[in-house]
């Protein structure tokens, strides 16, 4: 008995040191924590070497391997928990480290210091900052490109340190045989739903979560804080680095919080919440981006239009950005300075990849041309131009000193990675197909499970379940030849470090709130006259690196107007009738950061039109053909109201 208990206890030992050598302790000052360089990469001598990003193949890794869902992720224990071993061990290393989760991740914006030895422009201005991240750019989902295969690579490397210390045995060997396989997992936030559940996973809301661990013999679950959740700033930075309040009080990165206090809490049901019931508005956008729009340029960011599209990649960015970070007072995920600390950043970013790479399949000869960029980075001037060739600050593609360019990732495979789209496609399973039941106009869940199945169950009481008609699939009343596509342009200025701004369209009532007042945007959601939002992330610069110009974001109104075709509301959905239907009944709100809702006339920049589009119905193999020379302005929609196109 005597020697059962010894070994019980040599056990928890073992585990209670891999935890301390993984986990985040608040009490383990900075310069105690551990050094990633000296640690678990030891090939790499001195932090001020250059440093090519090679994503997973530059650890010895050659096969190209999918990333996953997160919560189809979930679906393979294994490589989950080395997923969430890797995330964790890596969030625990020293802030000083050049390769650290917090100095990584502040590639993107603060604190706004040098990376990998790449130095910013020469005497910039007075306030003049901002991080190497290109916003309302052509280089948008190029930039961040790279960004995540070096992010990819630490938390393999930090997985492959964590399993190197397990003791040999058959726990070992099945975290090891995993390992391979490890790539950062996407959310998408635009698909339907797995059944019964809904659009936020709840694996990135619970503040804890269970990891299997060995213990001696074989392997033990343990309840962490989970690195999905949050991360803990160890020290938290100063105003040197992290500037004003509230962001000087936050120890964690929080979303939709409670207060600009320490002890503000994320609020993620609310979060939960709004992205079901924008959920349709997110679908309809996505699909309409794969299917109809052709040009690179106009997709690729929320700056660039071309006809009657003003949909990008960027503009779904934002608007998922707005609402994790949601406003009054913003968190992490609404400002661009902050918003790679949240580790939701990199599910939403690979997602937005993903999304490029699909349009690049669908659309191979459109890539980056030149085009003037309004928004400073850390090493080009507002105004620049770029190309293709472009250099991405401050990623090195080799020892040499070169870097990686739009050209030279056009290709993600070149960094081992690919997505399950891309996989097992024939003449009878098409790349077409797949979009079409993600997101067209009959799209199903995809998802290969369903609510009540062990791995993935959520906690009675805890989270949202999504119960909305289209959880489980969505379909159109349009089913004739020909069919009508609308959705609201909507413009607006830049937003500035001084915060983002979404803008609610609805059809039919509205609550009473009036300019000035604060209003529940949940609430809202919940109108039965609500369509959708788009939201606009504050870019968190100062002084003259402020971006010019305006912002473009759509609310895509098809869903809604096929859902009055139904009820009788409209007679058809040619274009005179729901012109008139729009002016009479298509309203909508403006809010800021601070939950106050503003006028039209008091909103820089702020225009709304709508855009149409008459087409062939898609079929399953096909996306639907757009007649009669594209989209086209509706005339009358949105004219004699404040900020509407007045004819």
């Amino acid at each position: 008995m005597t020697a059962r208990l010894m070994l019980r206890a040599l056990q928890l030992l073992f585990i209670v040191v891999v935890l301390c050598s993984s986990t985040q302790s608040k009490i383990v000052r900075a310069h105690r924590r551990r050094h990633v360089v000296a640690d678990i990469h030891p090939h790499i001598r001195r932090q001020d070497d250059i440093y090519p990003v090679l994503g997973i193949p530059g650890q010895g890794v050659n096969t190209t391997v999918p990333r996953l869902e997160i919560r189809e992720l979930q679906r393979n224990p294994d490589l989950f928990n080395v997923y969430l071993l890797g995330l964790q061990r890596w969030q625990n290393a020293s802030q000083d480290d050049k390769f650290s989760y917090f100095q990584v991740a502040g590639i993107h914006g603060r604190p706004f210091i040098p990376w990998d030895g790449v130095a910013g422009r020469p005497q910039p201005p007075e306030g003049y900052k901002e991080g190497y991240c290109h916003h309302s750019s052509n280089l948008f989902p190029t930039w961040h490109r790279p960004f995540l295969a070096l992010v990819e690579e630490w938390v393999y490397i930090s997985a492959r340190a964590v399993i190197a210390e397990f003791p040999e045995g058959e726990f070992k060997a099945r975290m090891t045989a995993a390992l391979p396989s490890l790539r950062l997992p996407f959310w998408d936030a635009a698909a339907v739903p797995p059944i019964g559940t809904g659009s936020y996973p709840w694996t990135v809301q619970r503040k804890t979560i269970e990891i299997e661990l060995p213990d001696g013999i074989g392997s033990v679950k343990t309840t962490i804080p989970n690195p999905l959740f949050s991360y803990t700033f160890q020290p938290l930075p100063g105003k040197e680095l992290f500037g004003k309040l509230p962001w000087t009080h936050w120890p964690t990165t929080v979303r939709y919080p409670t207060s600009r206090w320490a002890d503000a809490q994320s609020q993620d049901s609310k979060i939960a919440s709004q992205l079901d019931l924008n959920l349709g508005n997110l679908r309809q956008r996505t699909y309409q981006m794969m299917a109809m729009q052709k040009d690179y340029q106009s997709i690729s960011n929320n700056m660039a239009s071309l006809g009657g599209v003003l949909d990008s990649f960027e503009s779904v960015h934002d608007t998922i950005h707005n609402t994790v970070g949601s406003s009054g007072p913003p968190g992490h995920m609404t400002n661009a300075a902050y918003s790679a600390f949240d580790p939701v950043f990199w599910l939403l970013h690979a997602n937005i990849d993903r999304m490029t790479a699909i349009w690049q399949a669908l659309n191979p000869d459109s890539w980056v041309t030149n085009q003037s960029n309004p928004t400073a980075t850390f090493t080009s001037e507002a105004g620049a131009y770029a190309d293709e060739d472009t250099p991405l600050h401050p990623f090195h593609r080799s020892k040499a000193g070169d870097f990686w360019t739009s050209a030279s990732v056009r290709d993600h495979t070149v960094f081992g990675y690919t997505y399950p789209e891309f996989v097992g496609l024939s003449a009878d399973e098409t790349l077409v197909m797949r979009v079409n039941r993600l997101y067209g106009s009959n799209a199903t869940s995809q998802f290969s499970w369903k609510l009540g199945d062990p791995v993935l169950s959520t906690p009675s009481g805890e989270g949202h379940i999504y119960n909305s008609r289209r959880s489980i699939s969505v379909s159109s009343p349009q089913n004739g030849t020909y069919q009508y596509q609308y959705h609201a342009n909507i413009r607006v200025q830049k937003p500035s470090s001084e915060g983002g701004s979404r803008v609610f369209v609805f059809l039919g009532p509205t609550m009473a709130e009036t300019a000035g007042s604060v209003y529940d945007a949940t609430l809202w959601m919940r109108c039965a006259s609500f369509v959708g939002f788009t939201g606009f992330q504050m870019m968190g610069y100062a002084g003259d690196a402020l971006p010019t110009g305006d912002a473009n974001g759509v609310v895509a109104l098809t869903d809604a107007l096929e859902d009055r075709l139904r009820s009788g509301e409209l007679s058809s959905l040619d274009e005179d009738t729901v012109a008139q239907f729009l002016n009479e009944n298509m309203s909508w709100r403006i809010t800021t950061a601070d939950h106050q809702i503003i006028a039209p006339e008091d909103t820089p920049g702020f225009q709304i039109d709508v855009s149409y589009a008459k087409m062939k119905a898609a079929t399953a193999n096909s996306f639907p053909e757009i007649l009669g020379g594209g989209f086209q302005h509706l005339r009358h929609a949105t004219s004699g109201r404040a900020g509407g196109v007045q004819n």
